[in-house]
């Protein structure tokens, strides 16, 4: 009876999470200042390494970025290919830096990806993308990312 209780309970939270994730990394409808595409591989068991490349599409240029970082919750091991709206990005020279954020996602062979970023310079990504591997994540994430041209 306390098992049933503690899975049920369980399940309630879990529900709500992910929920929770998913309305909090839809982005706004409005224009946004730019857009990019990535291609990350990250490998996690409780915690999470990432690193990848990406190109920013910003005023009609093309700059291309590299991305690391990492974060907590998740296992397993997947290759990242998303696509994204950037806001709040004024200047070129603000798009660097360290982004916190959430994703979730589940990856069984192949999967989908979610994820809202935000730098110290309040320029958000929202990212969806597709996954290939065996993974689950959901959980706090920092990335650094930086312009390589």
């Amino acid at each position: 009876m306390k098992t049933n209780f503690i899975n049920s309970a369980f399940t309630g939270i879990t529900i709500l999470l992910i929920a929770g994730c998913a309305s909090m990394t839809q982005a706004p409808s409005t224009p946004p200042s730019a857009t990019v595409r990535i291609q990350e591989w990250s490998a996690a068991y409780y915690a999470s390494a990432a690193a990848g490349k990406g190109t920013l599409y910003y005023n009609g240029h093309r700059h291309r970025f590299t991305i690391s970082g990492g974060g907590l919750g998740g296992a397993g091991g997947q290759k990242i290919s998303a696509t994204g709206k950037v806001y709040n990005l004024n200047n070129l020279s603000d798009f660097s830096g360290t982004y916190h954020g959430i994703s979730r996602g589940l990856t069984l062979i192949e999967g989908k990806m979610h994820a809202k970023l935000t730098n110290g310079n309040g320029v958000t990504m929202y990212l969806a993308g597709e996954t290939e591997g065996l993974a689950s994540s959901m959980g706090a994430q920092a990335f650094e990312v930086n312009l390589t041209n």
